[in-house]
């Protein structure tokens, strides 16, 4: 039954975005509000409710990798811009590792939220493998996940409009490095390339997050616990 309701819910936030294209309605952000109050004003079981979507967070690993089709498909672009885009990974990844725990820190965050925000631009999919080996509070940083890549789905495009990336390429790094696989959805309307640079960005940063987490976590005395 949650299942299916959940289902229903997204095609529903969907349809209304799709008559209202706005970065408010965002699809999945209405659909993650509609859910929960639902099942705050229901009394549904949250322990009940995970148990039966427990195939939507199992089917979030193969749809990582059918994007690897998307990259496949504009090989040859991608492979005669290569260095922009790593270089827009790993400053996308580094700025995640690095700025966010500061900015957090400086606001008065503890030490575990400052590791699960650092986590922030890395897919649910892999934080969940990740996480614990970097002694991350998985629990923590899932849902801190989920609500960057609503943010960078909605706004992100906006922001993009504003600096003046105008470049597929450089829009699709930066949603699938910022944003994962919700901004990966977003860049799709914008193109072949888009999706593809994000797709591929979104699955590389899960790898560059993973090599400079630890050496990062130390410099920003976060390696404990």
């Amino acid at each position: 039954m949650a299942l299916i309701a959940t289902a229903l819910v997204y095609l529903t936030a969907e349809r209304v975005y799709r008559l209202r294209p706005h970065p408010l309605l965002n699809p999945v952000g209405l659909a993650v509000l509609a859910l929960v109050v639902g099942i705050k004003l229901s009394g549904y079981p949250l322990e009940r409710y995970q148990n039966e979507t427990l195939s939507l967070v199992w089917l979030l690993k193969p749809a990582v990798v059918a994007l690897g089709w998307a990259a496949w498909r504009e090989r040859g672009r991608l492979a005669g811009r290569l260095r922009p885009f790593l270089g827009g990974l790993f400053a996308g990844s580094l700025a995640s590792l690095t700025l966010t725990p500061l900015i957090a820190r400086a606001l008065g965050a503890g030490p575990e939220l400052q590791k699960a925000l650092a986590l922030k631009s890395v897919t649910s999919a892999v934080t969940v493998d990740l996480a614990p080996r970097l002694g991350v509070n998985a629990e923590l940083a899932v849902p801190l996940i989920i609500l960057a890549g609503i943010l960078g789905a909605a706004f992100g495009p906006w922001l993009l409009d504003r600096v003046g990336a105008v470049d597929p390429l450089a829009r699709g790094t930066a949603l699938g490095t910022a944003s994962h696989g919700i901004g990966t959805a977003r860049a799709a309307e914008e193109g072949p390339l888009a999706l593809a640079a994000s797709g591929l960005a979104m699955a590389a940063a899960g790898l560059v997050t993973a090599l400079l987490a630890p050496p990062v976590f130390a410099l920003l005395g976060l390696s404990g616990g």
